[in-house]
């Protein structure tokens, strides 16, 4: 198979922000990458940039190790799924299928044809091989789409947000057979989604993408555990990481609803700033009189009140606010303002088991692991607990 390589990809815009800023991608034979941020993230810009339908401003776009700048899309052999799926209204499904296989030269029409059924089978699209487009709702066409390039043999796949028209009950098992193909088939793979429990659950790496630029790549669980950055930190999750300010006072972080003691290495890593940004797990904020709050020993720990109650089955989110000076409040509406998405809230998520008896009103003890918090510049975004 192929592997695919973006070095230091950049595409000018308007107002002198990129619309594609620098982008240094590797994705090694037969892996499966998802790219995933949100809404006009420059996802699908940088799918269509690698298949060759848009033109880079610098950079190269590297397939096998060879430059494919200069190549058009159709010499560079990628198969692509578009998010507005470009069936051919003529062709029932059976021959939209087979479309772009039968392109090449030298196609086995039996061998294709056992394909189309098998892929058919698996997208619950079988009954359906004698119907044209317009007779299908988008659910099916998205899938005719998607199974019309697992059909075909290409160097590389991309697919562009392609289960984004599934209904939720379909969406986990049509996503899971055409993952599961592409692996069989160790074929070399892109998927970009807005969803990011789909990213982490579909690709061997994920890289998370917004204005236009990547970042952070690596494996789902370096992403959750070890982010490179605040927005990294803010956008994965669900519900994400609780991003609350902090103040810096000689060896402790003084937070909203408690202080945390920072080590020698931490207090030089924080260096002479003013503020910083506590990122905290809600599911590593542990009720203290609960079975695991005794077992914590280096913790952060503080008493408030719960302001509501939201109930999930197999467990239950508490919201515990607090208040931020005005002063402090201004800058963290200046960074979310600079990066153009929401990062903040007034109040702390605690993701508590199913069974504990809380109710909204009540005080609540929280214990936190100290070494699960991460602190980051509110200016820069840099995890600061991360080594350098």
């Amino acid at each position: 198979m192929t592997s695919i390589e973006l070095s230091h990809v950049t595409t000018d815009g308007t107002g002198g922000r990129p619309l594609l800023d620098d982008i240094t991608l590797t994705v090694p034979t037969g892996t499966t990458l998802a790219i995933t941020g949100p809404p006009g993230a420059g996802k699908s810009r940088l799918l269509r940039t690698i298949v060759g339908l848009e033109e880079q401003t610098s950079g190269d776009i590297l397939i096998d190790d060879i430059v494919v700048n200069a190549v058009d899309p159709r010499g560079r052999d990628i198969s692509m799924v578009f998010e507005d799926f470009a069936l051919h209204p003529h062709l029932d499904v059976f021959d939209n299928l087979a479309f772009s296989s039968l392109l090449r030269k030298g196609v086995d029409k039996e061998a294709l044809s056992d394909r189309i059924h098998e892929v058919a089978e698996l997208l619950a699209l079988t009954a359906l091989l004698d119907v044209r487009p317009a007779d299908l709702d988008a659910a099916q066409r998205q899938r005719v789409a998607l199974g019309r390039s697992l059909v075909r043999e290409a160097t590389v796949y991309l697919f562009d947000a392609p289960f984004t028209a599934q209904s939720e009950r379909v969406r986990t098992h049509v996503r899971s057979v055409t993952t599961q193909w592409q692996q069989e088939a160790e074929r070399t793979s892109i998927f970009t989604t807005s969803d990011v429990e789909e990213a982490l659950s579909t690709a061997d790496r994920v890289a998370v993408m917004h204005q236009g630029f990547i970042h952070q790549v690596g494996t789902p669980r370096e992403l959750y555990d070890r982010p490179a950055d605040m927005f990294v930190a803010g956008y994965l999750g669900s519900p994400p990481m609780n991003l609350v300010p902090a103040v810096p006072a000689g060896q402790q972080l003084v937070m909203p609803l408690g202080t945390m003691l920072l080590d020698d290495d931490l207090i030089e890593r924080i260096g002479d700033r003013t503020l910083v940004v506590a990122g905290i797990r809600p599911e590593h904020c542990i009720d203290a009189t609960g079975p695991g709050g005794a077992t914590v020993d280096d913790r952060v720990e503080f008493t408030t009140r719960i302001d509501d109650i939201e109930w999930r089955g197999s467990s239950q989110f508490a919201y515990l606010g607090y208040e931020i000076e005005p002063e402090i409040e201004a800058v963290m509406g200046e960074v979310e303002e600079l990066l153009e998405f929401d990062l903040f809230q007034s109040f702390l998520v605690a993701q508590l088991p199913a069974e504990s008896a809380v109710k909204p009103g009540m005080s609540i003890r929280v214990v936190i692991p100290r070494q699960r918090i991460h602190v980051f510049d509110p200016q820069t975004g840099e995890n600061l607990t991360l080594p350098r």
